[in-house]
């Protein structure tokens, strides 16, 4: 079973947001590299309670998550699909639920546009450790170093972390950082 996060690694939720961001600060651009971590404690000008009110902003607009750019091929996506068709594949994620949309169907949505049918989706609060073992992933990949740490220390999976400068001070002995989104299937055949 491949389980994947889908923000950070599926879907680019980075640029949109920092968009808004630049919009909300007024300080104009902010280069995507000019995140070293999200607790944003060593950036020049953004603080964890501005980019929190942002988050939270997002978190009411549908068509935010609806309108993400892809962050992989479209031979990648086929391959993917070619996992969930044999009920390999489970996306985990940490999005925020609110009373005014689904964002489970909005979720799905964006998945079923890229080409994956019946995406099983799973939605957490929590760090994703507790949820990978009961699901039998043995392959997991997400961009939020927690997630992967703790995946790596409450599984037997092979964890694997995309290279993004917020995580790129982290290191793991059970942790497997790839340059791109194929070197999963390496991991796979």
């Amino acid at each position: 079973m491949v389980g994947l996060d889908i923000d950070g690694v599926l879907a680019d939720f980075l640029s949109p947001f920092l968009s808004l961001v630049e919009k909300k600060c007024g300080n104009g651009a902010i280069p995507p590299d000019s995140i070293t971590d999200f607790k944003f404690q060593e950036h020049p000008f953004l603080t964890e309670e501005i980019v929190w009110k942002c988050m939270e902003e997002v978190s009411y607009q549908p068509e935010f998550w609806h309108n993400l750019s892809s962050l992989v091929t479209r031979r990648e996506w086929e391959a993917l699909e070619e996992l969930n068709r044999k009920r390999k594949l489970v996306f985990i994620t940490n999005r925020y639920e609110r009373g005014t949309y689904d964002i489970r169907q909005v979720t799905r949505d964006w998945l079923q546009k890229q080409g994956i049918t019946a995406p099983l989706v799973h939605f957490t609060d929590e760090r994703k450790g507790k949820l990978a073992d009961q699901l039998g992933v043995s392959v997991f990949m997400d961009d939020r170093h927690e997630n992967c740490e703790d995946v790596a220390e409450k599984t037997r999976a092979v964890v694997l972390m995309p290279h993004r400068s917020y995580n790129q001070s982290f290191e793991h002995p059970r942790v497997k950082r790839v340059w791109n989104f194929s070197e999963l299937f390496g991991y796979l055949f």
